[in-house]
């Protein structure tokens, strides 16, 4: 027994039955009626359609017996039976046959009666009642022999869905439209002649090749006595293509990266409908946990969602509104949220919008502000360039140094930027050395300096290359640190290193070292080189700071310091020997002119005042250093002149004798050779 009603079948049951354009009754066991078609209301002018219709109110009790007797017996004999009349309606309508079968329909046993009228005619087209129900209706259809397949018969719309004129259609089979294989169309329709299946799926290909998907309810149909299959075809191609776009559509929506949703206003509204990403960004365990709390408990603080419920209320849309939010475990969340306010069909309103989780770019903003804040707070210049080499941050510090006030004002392009804040001869390190070993090395330090408005300001500089994950240069830091005063520190101790502390000449250690780098000078180009040694014609000049005090000494030597230096030339290097002995070297200078130069100081000292002390005067010893005599010696013969010049009365200079060595050591000998 087949079951038409199970399951999707149901509603195709009652299509089919309504669509055969032959009168149909489905009737229980006892002959109520269950359901009539419209062939069949028409033949009977009168069938009500109440569950309460019965056969007896169509035909004589003797036809209803007749009836009922044909198809109790089906149950032994078979599914299908026929029951030839001639049977006269209570109306005088005449029924030739009737074809009874016994299925179940929404689950309960009934019987199928389908009804044959007295032919007219020989051919199908001169049935009137068929040629109505048949070819008028705007429905396509197909007439079809379940035997071969063949279209025995199609309506005008069926000419006009598959293009095909009714001679046409007649010529074909129905494997000639559908696109399944021809056994599985055989199989098909074996299957609605038995009524086992009433709804198919196909697709169908018309005319112009295109394959469009088809909805067919399908059955078995008797017109005069003949055997047909009755098909209804229902076009669902655009449906279907709506239903593919609205399953995208769903699937976008529920896998999009940001959240969506639906909910009502109000501080007790809720969520309608949320994705996927809303229970992540909101950390629900299901979405019905989600729905199930109102939105304000959402809030960071519930009365900003009184506030925000009433902006959209008004205004109708939000764009990018940044809310500070809490997951259903407590988390803080940062979200930006586009929502727009829409009326339901009943009139009430709802939000619909978009979730945007942001609370990790509020995080690096809230870091970015710091690090501003504390780069913006540096002493230390501080510059970022991107990888075109364009400004991209300045720090306070660095707008300073550059009379810039405002970051809009920032020059665009790092050479332009350079040309503003450093020398020249600044520049071109940093572009020659610094920046291409920092592409290198990562990294570049060196002293260098910056344009003021007061000069040159000296400055330590870090470049820094960063690369992104690729390899590919990012951005280049810049820092630069004010080293002035350091320099200045760094000077002073390199002075008093290298000078007496009271009468601020050259001190012994540093005087032996610029003589030893002159004296390869002289070598070199062949230069002389002398040496003047002068002291104090003071006798134990412990007498004066005994009896004047140490300070009247120390003005002395600082006194006699400052009348050489009076005299000096450019060049020349005083130095403190030990005591109120000093040593002046006059780099290119041969021995006359170190004569002619020791007296005019010897003169100098004599003319000066150094009151308290009544009268100053000094002795010189002067000597030609040979550009290869040993230390020892020159000193030898420069300390026995000025032992001369005291000896010989004081007050006077005395010429050194002359230096053995006015060859390289092992010249003369070779020339003997």
């Amino acid at each position: 027994m087949t079951d038409p009603g199970a399951g999707a079948q149901a509603g195709s049951f009652e299509v089919l039955v309504q669509g055969l354009p032959v009168p149909v009754l489905v009737v229980d066991g006892e002959g109520d009626i269950l359901l009539a078609n419209e062939a069949a209301r028409e033949l009977f002018e009168a069938v009500p359609g109440a569950e309460q219709a019965s056969l007896r109110g169509l035909w004589s009790d003797a036809d209803c017996l007749r009836m009922r007797e044909s198809w109790t017996a089906l149950a032994q004999e078979g599914p299908d039976g026929i029951l030839q009349g001639p049977f006269t309606t209570l109306s005088g309508q005449v029924v030739a046959e009737v074809r009874a079968r016994r299925l179940m329909w929404q689950g309960r046993e009934v019987v199928q009666l389908t009804l044959t009228a007295p032919p007219r005619g020989s051919e199908l087209e001169k049935t009137s009642l068929y040629r109505e129900m048949f070819s008028t209706n705007p429905a396509v259809k197909l007439l079809i022999d379940p035997r071969d397949g063949r279209i025995v018969d199609a309506n005008p719309a069926a000419e006009a869905f598959y293009g095909y004129s009714l001679a046409e259609l007649k010529g074909m089979s129905i494997s000639d439209i559908n696109c399944l294989a021809p056994d599985e169309v055989r199989v098909r329709m074996a299957e609605a002649r038995a009524c086992d299946q009433l709804f198919f799926e196909f697709r169908h290909r018309i005319a112009s090749g295109e394959q469009r998907d088809v909805h067919v309810y399908t059955g078995p149909v008797t017109v005069g006595d003949r055997h047909y299959l009755h098909s209804i075809i229902v076009d669902v191609t655009d449906e279907k293509r709506y239903q593919a776009e609205l399953a995208v559509d769903h699937e976008l929506f529920r896998h999009l990266p940001v959240g969506v949703f639906r909910n009502t206003p109000g501080p007790e509204g809720r969520f309608v409908t949320v994705n996927r990403a809303m229970l992540e960004i909101f950390e629900a365990a299901s979405e019905e946990a989600l729905l199930a709390v109102p939105v304000s408990r959402l809030y960071d603080d519930p009365e900003q969602r009184r506030r925000f419920s009433e902006l959209l209320m008004s205004e109708g849309a939000v764009n990018r509104r940044p809310l500070k939010m809490r997951s259903l475990k407590g988390r803080t969340l940062w979200v930006e949220v586009t929502a727009r306010r829409r009326t339901e069909p009943d009139g009430s309103p709802v939000f619909d919008g978009v979730v945007e989780d942001v609370t990790a770019r509020k995080e690096a903003q809230v870091i970015k502000e710091r690090l501003i804040h504390l780069l913006d707070a540096s002493p230390d210049f501080v510059s970022i360039t991107d990888a075109e080499q364009q400004m991209v941050y300045l720090n306070r510090a660095g707008r300073n140094l550059v009379g810039r006030n405002l970051v809009g004002e920032l020059p665009g392009d790092l050479s332009e930027a350079m040309a503003i804040a450093h020398p020249d001869w600044a520049r071109r390190l940093i572009e020659r050395e610094g920046i291409p070993f920092a592409h290198r090395h990562g990294y570049w330090y060196a002293e260098t300096a910056l344009r003021t408005a007061e000069g040159e300001l000296p400055v330590s500089q870090l470049i820094v290359a960063r690369r992104d994950e690729h390899g590919e240069l990012d951005s280049i830091a810049t820092i630069m640190r004010d080293i002035s005063e350091t320099k200045r520190y760094q000077a002073e101790l390199e002075h008093l290193a290298g000078h007496d502390p009271l009468t601020g000449a050259v001190n012994r250690g540093r005087f032996l070292a610029l003589l030893e780098r002159e004296r390869i000078q002289a070598r070199r180009a062949e230069l002389p080189l002398s040496m003047v040694m002068l002291d104090l014609d003071l006798d134990h000049f412990k007498r004066v700071n005994d009896g004047y005090g140490h300070s009247v000494g120390d003005d002395v030597l600082r006194k006699l310091v400052a009348t050489c230096r009076a005299h000096q030339r450019e060049g020349d290097v005083l130095a403190r020997w030990g005591g109120e002995e000093f040593m002046l070297m006059l780099p290119d200078t041969p021995l006359s002119g170190a004569m002619a130069l020791a007296e005019r100081l010897r003169q100098a000292i004599e003319t000066t005042s150094f009151h308290p002390v009544p009268r100053v005067t000094s002795s010189f010893g002067v000597a030609e250093v040979s550009p290869y005599e040993p230390e020892v010696c020159w000193m030898k013969r420069l300390d026995a002149a000025l032992y001369r010049a005291k000896a010989e009365g004081r007050n006077r200079l005395c010429s050194a004798e002359p230096s053995p060595y006015e060859t390289a050591p092992g010249a003369g000998s070779d020339q003997a050779s």
